[in-house]
Formats: C-alpha cells, sequence, structure tokens
C-alpha cells in the first residue's frame, strides 16, 4: 500500500505568548488566571476573528493562530499589541499582560486542525526572541506585507535561529505601544507548545 502523502499549505502564522507568565503565577495564581482568561475573550479572540484568523491551540499562556494572508496576521499582531497595552492601562504591574509575538509565512503541514513544520517553528522562535510588547516577523512575511500597512519595520539583520538549518533575517515592528516589565526572569523555560512544535516533521 502507497505511503499517503502528507498534507501541505502555505500558511501565514503568528505565535505568542505572556511575558514573565510563571513569576505572574507565583504572585497571584487565581487573578493571573482570571485576566488572562478575560484577554482571551475580550481581546484575543475577537481580535482574531475580525482578521480572519483560526486559532490553533492554546497551551497555557501560548497560542498559535493562522492566517490565510501574512498582511492579516501581522496587522493583527499589531493591534493585538495595542489592545493588550490599552486593557493594561488600569491594571496593577502584577497582573499586566504582555505578550511577546512572532510571526512567519511559509510551508506547513497539516495534520487534522493541527499544523507543523519549519513554518510553524520559525514564528514560535521569533516569538521568544521579540521584546516585550515586541512583534518579530520574518523575511519571507515582510515581503507580502512592506507598503501594505501603515506599520514601520526596523531591519535586525539575519539571526540563526535554533534547530532551523538557514538564518532568517528579522524585522520589527516598530509603531507598537512601549511596555515596561518589571522582574522578569532572565531566561524564559521552553514552552509546551514550542517543544509541540518540533516533536512532528
Amino acid at each position: 500500500m502507497a505511503e499517503q502523502r502528507a498534507q501541505r499549505r502555505l500558511a501565514a502564522i503568528l505565535a505568542a505568548d505572556v511575558v514573565g507568565y510563571s513569576r505572574m503565577m507565583q504572585q497571584d495564581e487565581a487573578g493571573t488566571l482570571a485576566i488572562l482568561k478575560d484577554r482571551r475573550k475580550t481581546v484575543l479572540e475577537p481580535t482574531v476573528a475580525n482578521h480572519g484568523g483560526r486559532i490553533i491551540k492554546l497551551v497555557g499562556d501560548g497560542a498559535l493562530i493562522e492566517f490565510a494572508s501574512a498582511v492579516d496576521a501581522v496587522e493583527c499582531a499589531a493591534r493585538l499589541q495595542e489592545r493588550m497595552a490599552a486593557g493594561n492601562a488600569d491594571q496593577s504591574d502584577g497582573l499586566q499582560i504582555v505578550l511577546r509575538i512572532g510571526v512567519n509565512l511559509g510551508d506547513v503541514v497539516v495534520d487534522g486542525d493541527d499544523l507543523y513544520g519549519d513554518g510553524v517553528n520559525i514564528a514560535a522562535r521569533l516569538e521568544a526572541l521579540a521584546d516585550p510588547g515586541g512583534v518579530w516577523i520574518s523575511e519571507d512575511a515582510y515581503r507580502q506585507v512592506r507598503g501594505k500597512l501603515a506599520l514601520s519595520f526596523d531591519d535586525l539583520g539575519a539571526r540563526v535561529l535554533k534547530n532551523i538549518a538557514e538564518p532568517v533575517r528579522i524585522y520589527r515592528v516598530t509603531n507598537t505601544p512601549a511596555v515596561t516589565v518589571t522582574a522578569t526572569t532572565t531566561s524564559t523555560p521552553e514552552k509546551p507548545w514550542r517543544r509541540a512544535c518540533r516533536a512532528r516533521p
């Protein structure tokens, strides 16, 4: 019997997670879970829906989201940062939800409702490197969005990303709201959903 060929497609992938989530949980577990749940309902889900995205998975403080358009993905990322910053205005420092976001356009492997492969992995790597409140995008995504959005970008040059064969040129969205994060840890443990990204082809 012939081996079934993997289903693949081109997709824009947005990866996001909450800065300092472990510290927040240690300080106020119930309060952190409540505010995170509220932000998912009032900010994440409607913003993703408004830009035609599909939430692939939510694991702890992490989110993976698929878009058919890189323009929609990057615009959604910028709007998420704006709306999260607005929501933090009346919150104490310990309960502010600050995101890091990475966006990549690439080929992905489809497995039911889930996606795998370098297209996903690169987005996750960019998110891990991004500054708090920032949006970092790959060159493949940047080529599709330049001149199409009212956003500015800094060229951060090519970076070697963990477990990615070729260096990736990275661009940072410059006009997202400035944020200040206090008492964050110096190293970010790998998220379970990042490990899951690498566990499949």
